[in-house]
């Protein structure tokens, strides 16, 4: 692991203990569930850092639309009907099979061989003249750069949410024009923790192009001041939105930049590479493909 993106993974991991809630429960009762842990895993190729219960956000469901904790009905209905549900379980009973299947000390030595190499791979691309670069040029004389999803990243719209019942109704499609939007305060921390760094902060949101004014006054209003560029989705925009906030990422780079970190709710804020280290904030009121 660089330098870089050691020092990220320290301020994630003290905003995340600084606003930690002991969970009663778990505590008086020995026997409870515990509360979820942060666990590294990966969204494609890059690191990806969640909550251990899956990143507390809708299950993803094989739906290629949006949908919200109060419709949920339907779209469980498709994911049993449709044979989703039964490759997720075949996945998982995979990968338990395939266990027991292996003796465990031979998997056991398998897994710290690869470990022992991967330090090695990591230390040879950190120290030697080949080490890569993300986008032109070469990675240490880019300036450095972290990318915030807004809504449920860097601003909560809980007040339209509830008052909608969880799902995407009036109040919700309104909620940016009528700036509703609270900063969340651990995110907030972080962007102010990343200028303190000299790391560059930059916004890319769904939101759609038309709402660049409201979206810039209550992120400012909201403390976000002094971030470098807004992207928002250019009007006529058809393609995904992996595809449009991956392209984002690659403008950010084009201008000089290394995105040490992205930081989103959604999944389809992170995948699609061009960044270090991808962070997933839990978020179960909606899901967005």
């Amino acid at each position: 692991m660089n330098r870089l993106l050691a020092l990220v993974l320290a301020a994630a991991a003290l905003v995340l203990s600084a606003v930690a809630v002991p969970v009663a429960s778990a505590q008086d009762d020995p026997n409870a569930i515990p509360a979820p842990t942060v666990v590294l895993t990966k969204i494609g190729a890059t690191p990806l850092i969640e909550l251990s219960d899956g990143g507390a956000g809708l299950p993803y469901l094989g739906s290629a639309r949006s949908y919200n904790a109060g419709d949920l009905t339907a779209v469980l209905t498709a994911y049993h009907d449709t044979g989703v549900y039964d490759t997720e379980l075949g996945q998982v009973d995979g990968v338990a099979a395939r266990y027991l299947n292996n003796d465990w000390k031979t998997w056991k030595a398998a897994t710290a061989r690869k470990a022992s190499k991967a330090r090695t791979v990591a230390r040879a691309a950190h120290h030697g003249p080949n080490k890569p670069s993300h986008g032109n040029g070469q990675w240490w004389n880019k300036r450095l750069a972290i990318v915030f999803d807004i809504d449920e990243t860097a601003l909560s719209n809980y007040s339209a949410i509830v008052a909608d019942g969880f799902v995407y109704g009036p109040k919700s499609q309104a909620e940016a024009t009528d700036e509703i939007g609270t900063a969340i305060r651990p995110t907030l921390d972080l962007y102010n923790l990343a200028k303190s760094k000299g790391i560059t902060p930059f916004f890319v949101t769904g939101r759609p192009e038309a709402q660049r004014a409201v979206t810039d006054d209550n992120l400012r209003r909201e403390g976000y001041a002094d971030y470098k560029q807004l992207f928002l989705k250019p009007a006529g925009f058809t393609g995904t939105t992996v595809n449009y906030k991956t392209g984002a990422r690659q403008q950010i780079e084009s201008q000089g930049y290394r995105i040490v970190a992205s930081v989103g709710d959604q999944y389809s804020d992170l995948a699609g590479g061009h960044e270090d280290t991808a962070f997933k904030l839990p978020n179960p009121f909606y899901f967005l493909p």
